[in-house]
């Protein structure tokens, strides 16, 4: 089976060099979306041209569908993320894939094509804030893992430090669809992402399969990994230093947080803190201004929290590991039932004055 591919360039600049991308990878040319190819500062189609907004795809979704396109790929209007989606024939809806699910794809992809074969040790990594996956994959096949903070400058700073200690760093990327593919640029680029991607697409149609097929496979052997990302609109920096502070009950870090067994601590704040590190101290870089507080849990639960650097929000990150061959449905109401209790824990959204987004 040979997929057919709408590409929409969001009403940005990369519609020429998705062409180009296509074109040096050897890949057959793509359907773009008429009314999104040309740039237009308006963005006249799209609510907000975000590939990961809800709505963001829809006038490009349509188009596929007209056209008989299975795949959607999407570049925000300076190219350098990439939106994937793909229509599933079993429930005749569209899939829009995370960023950590495209980041998931993207490491096993690159793993099993160069990885196995590389002379050189490899690595990957990605930002504290997304998902484990690639850290267990890591663990299992044999190749190296690294966390950075938030932000490609710390990748990109990563992936190249590991380069010169004599690595092949496959991939960088981070959850917002921000994706560094084969150690070529060391930030993230919508356009070498975008023909990695879709020669994948054409490996897995041409097997018979389909990327949720591949991803359901990939699952079943490392494990499911569901997230619950957030946010509450906190007007007040008194108040999240309040949270902040809490966390650290006075530098007796919590050992349980609501019936949740604590594995582990990390504080990225000042003077810093890591309970897994023999002199308690962070390899990660420490901030005052901007501090990023980490729980592990023994059930396999992360839990992650920081204030944003450029909006009135304090967001959470939380993701819940599965076992290999654990339903995901199961892993989700584990997530569902932890998220809960340590967000009413931790950040006593009503005594603190938390704003619900849905709720503004």
């Amino acid at each position: 089976i040979s997929p057919k591919i709408a590409y929409t360039a969001m009403h940005g600049i990369g519609h020429p060099f998705a062409m180009k991308s296509f074109q040096k990878f050897n890949l057959p040319p793509f359907l773009p979306v008429p009314s999104q190819k040309d740039p237009d500062p308006n963005f006249s189609t799209v609510p907000f041209p975000n590939p990961e907004e809800k709505g963001a795809l829809n006038e490009a979704t349509s188009f596929a569908i007209q056209n008989g396109c299975e795949i959607v790929l999407a570049n925000d209007p300076d190219a350098d993320r990439l939106g994937v989606a793909e229509f599933d024939k079993e429930s005749r809806t569209w899939i829009m894939f995370t960023g950590d699910q495209i980041g998931t794809l993207l490491g096993h992809y690159l793993w099993n094509a160069i990885g196995k074969k590389s002379e050189k040790p490899v690595a990957m990594c990605a930002s504290t804030v997304s998902s484990k996956m690639l850290q267990t994959m890591g663990l299992m096949e044999g190749f190296r893992f690294e966390e950075t903070l938030t932000g490609f400058k710390w990748i990109g700073s990563c992936a190249l430090s590991l380069q010169e200690r004599g690595y092949q760093v496959l991939l960088g990327y981070e959850e917002a669809i921000g994706f560094s593919c084969g150690g070529i640029i060391p930030d993230k680029d919508g356009i070498s992402a975008i023909g990695l991607m879709a020669t994948m697409v054409h490996s897995y149609y041409s097997m018979g399969k389909t990327l949720t097929s591949k991803l359901r496979e990939i699952h079943q052997k490392y494990g499911e990994f569901v997230s619950n990302n957030g946010y509450y609109q906190c007007d007040d920096p008194a108040i999240v230093q309040r949270i902040i502070s809490g966390m650290r009950n006075g530098g007796r870090y919590f050992e349980q947080v609501g019936g949740y067994s604590v594995e582990s601590v990390r504080d990225l704040g000042t003077p810093g803190y890591d309970s897994t590190q023999d002199d308690k101290k962070p390899t990660l870089p420490t901030s005052a201004s901007s501090p990023m507080v980490t729980f592990r849990f023994t059930n396999g639960g992360v839990a992650q929290f920081r204030a944003s650097g450029t909006e009135p929000k304090f967001k959470y990150y939380i993701e819940m590991k599965g076992q290999p061959g654990e339903e995901k449905e199961s892993v989700e109401q584990r997530l569902r039932e932890m998220s809960g209790v340590i967000l009413e824990h931790l950040l006593e959204p009503t005594k603190n004055g938390l704003i619900v987004p849905s709720s503004l």
